[in-house]
């Protein structure tokens, strides 16, 4: 097929647009848990140097997407606080932290879900506008090395009280400022996107269709029951980066 890049046959393509099509739907009902599932599925099929640039794009689309359907849930404030954050955090480049282990980062931002969803509600982690900032700056720098960090401002979020499509909307707002962000520094270190346009562009068509339905289902949803549930998938995300930091299993 000509129009995916030399590395992606056709098998590995219809596996991405699938797993981009479920992950939507995850992400459209629960906000997160859809990015990881890509990444994952990437990380096995495609050059490691390709991974988080086009897990950003497809990843940029698809908050888009979940952005606008939900654009009237959104707490812009908020959106704001994050977005001034991701700048300082992408203009960082991961500098402070590069020279750590991938593996402490890791089970910091485990550890980190962790505690921001089990432990009580903390009034500055609630309504302070210094914390949002801190976590655009700290996600933002993760998520070059990482990709998928949106359980990270998620966990943030999901004390502030929001419905469930307020939720989905600011944090699918806030994410999508930072992978635009980054999209934008891997350009300019020299990232060749024009190779991967083909795939790029089945990927955001897999995300609309996926966010569409997930949207579509949040909306049957109860605020009781989404927490709970919201609740359960954090935990088992964080479990997940624990359980790679300390070795139990690899994701390569």
């Amino acid at each position: 097929m000509e129009f995916l890049p030399a590395d992606i046959d056709a098998t590995a393509a219809v596996a991405l647009v699938a797993a981009t099509f479920i992950g939507n739907i995850i992400s459209g009902i629960m906000g997160v848990g859809g990015g990881i599932i890509l990444l994952a599925v990437m990380a096995t099929l495609m050059p490691a140097a390709a991974i988080i640039p086009i897990h950003g794009i497809a990843q940029l689309g698809a908050n888009i997407f979940r952005g606008t359907i939900q654009r009237a849930h959104i707490d812009w404030l908020t959106f704001v606080w994050f977005a001034i954050g991701s700048v300082v955090g992408v203009a960082v480049g991961g500098s402070i932290v590069v020279t750590l282990p991938p593996d402490i980062l890791r089970a910091g931002l485990g550890l980190f879900i962790l505690y921001a969803v089990w432990a009580p509600r903390l009034k500055f982690v609630s309504e302070g506008n210094v914390i949002t900032v801190f976590v655009g700056v700290a996600s933002s720098i993760l998520t070059m090395f990482f990709g998928a960090t949106g359980p990270f401002a998620m966990a943030l979020l999901s004390q502030r009280g929001y419905t469930p499509q307020g939720l989905v909307g600011t944090h699918s707002a806030c994410m999508g400022a930072q992978h635009g962000l980054k999209i934008v520094v891997f350009g300019i270190l020299g990232f060749a996107f024009s190779e991967w346009l083909g795939l790029v562009a089945m990927l955001l068509l897999a995300s609309l269709a996926g966010s569409l339905i997930g949207s579509y289902a949040l909306r049957r949803i109860s605020a009781g029951a989404y927490a709970i549930v919201l609740k359960v998938i954090l935990t088992a995300l964080a479990a997940n980066l624990l359980a790679v930091a300390f070795g139990i299993y690899s994701i390569t």
